[in-house]
């Protein structure tokens, strides 16, 4: 479709125009066909007037001729001398025939008489029959009028009196008409151009409004108004394609709110959506699906790029074929290993006429995390019935070898005892530290903050580790700086997070190493590091090492008694304190432990 045009081009391309030169058209044919029909009317009327003068001049010397024929004494003088004589009166040429056609008189050349004249009129005017005609001169250049008269007798016609006139007069005031009409038509037709264009103004200067009106709003432009003058049809219009801009403009608008919201929607969506067109070509991709692919190691999305081989690399191409078959919404797990990502392809067909595929929807859904936390959930699970059932499994031992006597012996039934209150410690403090997390989680741990002296909380966590493990146990240096001696913290539970950091740096850190406590005030906080001389950790494992029930070497944490929950629940305290816990390390080169904690003097003060 070529595009709207607001020029001129050629005239007859403008409706004004071709209504004005068909309008002319026919008032000119009209005028033509009147002036036409009066010039034949004015001219039959003349030649009828004048044929009637001749006849009656032939009747008239019929009179005075029928005598002189009817007794056959006719002298050629007498009728030429009369003839002259009427000729003279009358201004026409008198030729006088017997029956025989022979010329017996005239009033013009004499040569002719007794000559046979032999003419149409003559002929039928010798049969009784008044005949006439009018024919060209071309020696005077005009028409003359011919009319033949039979002088009657008694059984056939006696004689003919043959009569002709010139009919210049007739054609000087046939062609002074003409000239009138032709002047008139001339005037008419200048007059009616001018009438024309003022009419076709009036109509065609609000089609040229509405025209205007409908480019600019091919355009997007709705605010331009016709103006509207007359209540007329062309008014109506006017109106009408106002009404029409005005409902197009809010529709447009409101389509475009829409189509806005739903383009934020979906390129906020942390699923991937690519939408397929009719022929497979892709005509939307969000964000999301963009990083999806990218971690699939895919080809990158382009607009109007064939979407099908996404489809067969990302579901195979037997289940494409199925899809496009079947035309029926399926759903896909892909995973990948490098890098580990797992996806969930939802594929739908957009819509289905008559059995086309008129657009294909493709969802990316992220379950890399749920699969992780499923596994890590299986794992705990296993990992605490484990840690559950040795302890339960050594319980149910010593109480039953108790029962069966060994109590009897005091040695046999203290050692017992002292087993048994161990492993009752251990479940104890895996239940607490999963209630810990389960409260904080929920929202509902009661925090009780006060100003605590960051120094005897850390000597009294040293003390309790050195109580806890007698042997084998690192050296510990202590350094605090003199100006973070404070810190506003909830004391039971940073004595938590101190208690879980220190044995984790026991853990992993042989008898020979060594373990440095040292502080510093950074702004309003204190920067708090724990350093270990230890095996350290893997960096591919550092950013895992706060999730919940990730343990770094599982069967040596499981030695230690560990279930991956330490870290976590530092995390959740320091955070809840408004502050932040990293970690810093090598494999074989020690670890690093940074977290911070507000100092009195912080917005965060008071009592909670």
């Amino acid at each position: 479709m070529s595009a709207i045009s607001l020029g001129g081009g050629k005239i007859f391309n403008s409706l004004q125009w071709k209504i004005i030169f068909i309008y002319t058209m026919l008032i000119l044919f009209s005028l033509q066909l009147i002036s036409v029909y009066l010039v034949q009317s004015l001219e039959q009327y003349y030649l009828r007037n004048y044929k009637d003068s001749l006849e009656n001049q032939a009747r008239l010397l019929s009179v005075f001729m029928q005598p002189d024929l009817g007794e056959g004494q006719v002298w050629a003088e007498d009728t030429v001398r009369f003839a002259r004589e009427f000729r003279d009166l009358h201004e026409m040429e008198i030729i006088i025939l017997d029956n025989y056609a022979q010329v017996i008189g005239t009033s013009g050349s004499q040569a002719l008489i007794g000559r046979r004249l032999i003419r149409d009129e003559i002929t039928r005017a010798l049969a009784g029959n008044l005949s006439d005609g009018v024919r060209f001169d071309p020696e005077n250049q005009e028409r003359r009028y011919y009319l033949a008269y039979p002088i009657a007798g008694d059984q056939s016609a006696l004689g003919v009196i043959y009569l002709s006139g010139s009919l210049q007069s007739v054609d000087d005031t046939l062609n002074e008409v003409k000239t009138i009409l032709l002047y008139g038509v001339g005037l008419a037709l200048a007059i009616s151009l001018l009438l024309g264009i003022v009419l076709t103004k009036t109509i065609t200067t609000p089609i040229s409004d509405v025209t205007d009106q409908a480019y600019y709003m091919a355009r997007g432009d709705y605010s331009r108004k016709i103006k509207v003058q007359t209540a007329d049809e062309i008014g109506r219009l006017g109106e009408t394609f106002n009404y029409l801009a005005d409902q197009l403009s809010y529709t447009i608008d409101e389509m475009s709110s829409e189509k806005s919201k739903v383009e934020a929607i979906i390129n906020n969506m942390s699923d991937g959506i690519i939408a397929l067109d009719g022929k497979g070509s892709i005509i939307q991709v969000n964000p999301s699906a963009r990083h999806l692919v990218n971690n699939l190691r895919l080809k990158d999305l382009e607009l109007n790029r064939s979407g099908f081989s996404l489809l067969r690399n990302l579901i195979g191409a037997d289940e494409m074929r199925k899809f496009i078959r079947h035309q029926h919404a399926l759903t896909a797990e892909i995973a990948s290993k490098s890098p580990e990502c797992t996806l969930e392809v939802k594929i739908a067909p957009f819509k289905v006429d008559r059995g086309k595929l008129d657009g294909t929807l493709i969802v990316l859904h992220d379950i890399t995390h749920e699969r992780e936390l499923t596994r890590r959930q299986e794992e705990f699970v296993a990992d605490v019935s484990h840690e559950l059932r040795t302890p339960l499994a050594t319980v149910k031992s010593y109480v039953e070898t108790l029962l069966d006597g060994a109590s009897e012996e005091p040695e046999v039934r203290n050692r017992f005892l002292n087993v048994l209150a161990l492993e009752t410690d251990r479940m104890v403090t895996m239940v607490k530290d999963l209630l810990v997390l389960s409260q904080m989680d929920a929202s509902e741990a009661n925090w009780q903050k006060s100003e605590v002296d960051l120094k005897e909380i850390i000597n009294e966590a040293v003390e309790q580790l050195k109580q806890k493990v007698r042997n084998h146990l690192p050296k510990i240096n202590v350094r605090i700086a003199t100006d973070c001696y404070s810190v506003l913290v909830d004391r039971d539970k940073i004595m938590r997070v101190f208690s879980n950091l220190l044995n984790n740096a026991v853990k992993y850190t042989p008898p020979g190493g060594e373990i440095n406590i040292s502080a510093e005030a950074k702004g309003e906080q204190v920067k708090i590091i724990i350093a270990d001389t230890g095996s350290g950790i893997p960096e591919s494992e550092l950013p895992k090492v706060f999730e919940r029930f990730y343990r770094v070497e599982k069967t040596r944490s499981r030695d230690f008694g560990g279930i991956g929950l330490g870290l976590s629940i530092a995390r959740k305290v320091v955070e809840s304190h408004g502050g932040s816990i990293w970690i810093e390390s090598k494999p074989e080169m020690g670890t690093k432990v940074f977290f911070t904690l507000p100092r009195p003097d912080s917005r965060e003060g008071g009592q909670e």
